[in-house]
């Protein structure tokens, strides 16, 4: 479990598997935003500057990927986790940026919890370092 309260943004279009998730990262302490749209998402970037993690589905609604949003986000926010999922997508990892972890569905709430607090932690032992 995260010791501080780190932000997470969920992109998943389908109600229950983003309730789910909002909750099992809810229960390990995260501090949850939820879209179910890239333009949503985006919206929350602006509104929220420091956001720690994001969960992504890669088939999303309104014409841009779930890609689209971590191509940005890695712009916007290169030290944050990032975790792409898909029922649909087998994903290699020239698709993504070298940070990210792809996860097919149905994926494990463990695997992913594990692999937010194992990237989370990371930065902050970098950025802790960095500091002294």
């Amino acid at each position: 479990m995260p010791t501080d309260q780190h932000t997470i943004l969920v992109v998943e279009d389908e109600p229950l598997i983003r309730l789910v998730l909002i909750e099992a990262l809810q229960d390990e302490g995260y501090l949850v935003l939820a879209a179910s749209s890239v333009l949503e998402a985006i919206g929350l970037m602006g509104k929220f500057p420091h956001i720690d993690g994001l969960v992504t589905d890669v088939d999303l609604p309104g014409g841009l990927s779930g890609l689209d949003l971590l191509e940005l986000f890695s712009q916007c926010r290169p030290t944050a986790a990032q975790i792409v999922v898909s029922g649909g997508n087998d994903l290699k990892e020239g698709h993504m940026s070298a940070r990210a972890r792809f996860f097919s569905k149905p994926y494990s709430l463990d695997d992913i919890i594990a692999e937010l607090d194992c990237q989370i932690a990371v930065t902050s032992a970098i950025l802790h370092r960095q500091a002294r």
